[in-house]
């Protein structure tokens, strides 16, 4: 008899502790997203404030995000993922210059279930300039399990490297070879090397971490998977305009050589 009170006791304990549990689970993650929407409101309103100071537009959102990235289809990061979306857009002039800045966010499906396994968010400044003209290029600081990745396919399928973005190395600067991968295609890689002169590649090795990306008349800086603080958005906006001087003399100088 008393066994079968123990059992009955033990039984309903057990059940009322998962039940606390899971409750308790389940507040954590109500408060996490109640967070979240908090932060990212108070973000906006920030972001929002950033725009009227400096006398942009601001646009908390895109009516099609895959429509909106068309205009800047030439920008390698655009291409990311299986999912791209598009938030707190300001757009405005700076000197000669039609500057965007936003926050973009690109996801991977896993093949197995199909839902999104990994994002990355970034926040990323535009610039279009009519004295650029650049080949299509993209900079990025390496990444040591795709470069290990890359190589063995490269080794075990020939035909494959030959698909893939070029790998443009510069024996003469063996630390920016080894912390960047700059890439482009076959048929511009001259271009691209005769841009990244020696200027271009010693700022790049003191800014390590910067990511950018050219092609035409457009140009934009980033530090990959950094969702900025509007406070930190000025400074990546003057040195975003910095590259975009230093493209500028670097392409004409390829043009005097």
């Amino acid at each position: 008899f008393f066994d079968r009170i123990q059992r009955s006791v033990s039984h309903h304990g057990g059940t009322c502790m998962e039940a606390y549990i899971g409750i308790t689970v389940l507040g954590i993650i109500i408060i996490f997203f109640s967070f979240a929407i908090i932060s990212g409101k108070r973000h906006a309103k920030a972001m929002k404030a950033l725009s009227q100071a400096i006398g942009f537009s601001y646009t908390p959102s895109v009516d099609d995000d895959e429509v909106f990235l068309q205009q800047f289809s030439r920008l390698p990061l655009f291409s990311r993922g299986s999912t791209r979306d598009v938030w707190n857009v300001m757009r405005g002039q700076v000197q000669d210059f039609e500057v965007t800045i936003m926050e973009f966010r690109y996801g991977s499906n896993s093949s197995s279930t199909k839902s999104t396994s990994s994002t990355s968010t970034q926040t990323v400044i535009i610039i279009k300039s009519n004295d650029l003209d650049l080949p299509s290029f993209s900079l990025t600081p390496h990444n040591t399990s795709d470069k290990i990745a890359t190589n063995f396919l490269s080794a075990v399928m020939p035909l494959v490297k030959k698909l893939m973005p070029q790998d443009i190395n510069f024996d003469s600067y063996p630390l920016f070879s080894e912390f960047y991968l700059l890439q482009g295609t076959r048929k511009n890689e001259e271009a691209i090397r005769k841009l990244f002169n020696r200027d271009v590649i010693r700022y790049y090795e003191i800014h390590r971490g910067l990511c950018t990306e050219g092609a035409g008349n457009t140009i934009m800086c980033h530090v990959l998977g950094k969702e900025l603080s509007p406070e930190d958005i000025p400074p990546l906006l003057d040195q975003t305009i910095e590259v975009c001087d230093m493209f500028q003399r670097a392409g004409d100088s390829t043009l005097t050589a």
